[in-house]
């Protein structure tokens, strides 16, 4: 298995203080353990609906990350992962995995307006989503990392 991020990702990490390549190991070792409560950095992980990706749904993925900003959600993610809950939060990466099981990391989005991104009610979320899928399906189809 092999993870590697897009340049805008990279990018993402590098103004948040965060070392791309750990973040990477992080990933890999939380999905290698097949554990959703592996990793106290990664909670719920699951699928989108849309957009399509060569005309199929489930195939661009997010996972929700530790919140930065809002230290209510923050207290709560950590009340949860001593429990053993799902852990929530509207911070989520978004990512994909090629038909080789290996894994491109595209983008994070931030809080508070990653679920509702997520939704594509406006132009312009529509656009930001159906880019993530532009970089997912050429990485899938191709190897390729256009962002």
């Amino acid at each position: 298995m092999v993870v590697k991020t897009t340049a805008k990702l990279k990018s993402v990490l590098d103004n948040e203080k965060l070392d791309s390549q750990l973040f990477c190991n992080l990933f890999k070792k939380w999905k290698l353990s097949k554990d959703e409560h592996g990793c106290y950095h990664f909670g719920k992980d699951s699928a989108y609906v849309t957009p399509l990706i060569n005309g199929n749904k489930y195939i661009l993925r997010h996972v929700h990350l530790v919140p930065v900003l809002d230290l209510t959600q923050l207290s709560l993610w950590q009340k949860i992962w001593r429990f053993k809950g799902r852990k929530t939060s509207d911070r989520v990466l978004i990512y994909v995995k090629d038909k080789k099981g290996n894994f491109l990391l595209i983008y994070i989005l931030s809080e508070p307006d990653a679920h509702e991104v997520a939704r594509m009610k406006t132009q312009q979320h529509r656009e930001i989503m159906e880019g993530f899928a532009a970089v997912a399906e050429a990485f899938i189809d191709y190897g390729s990392i256009i962002a």
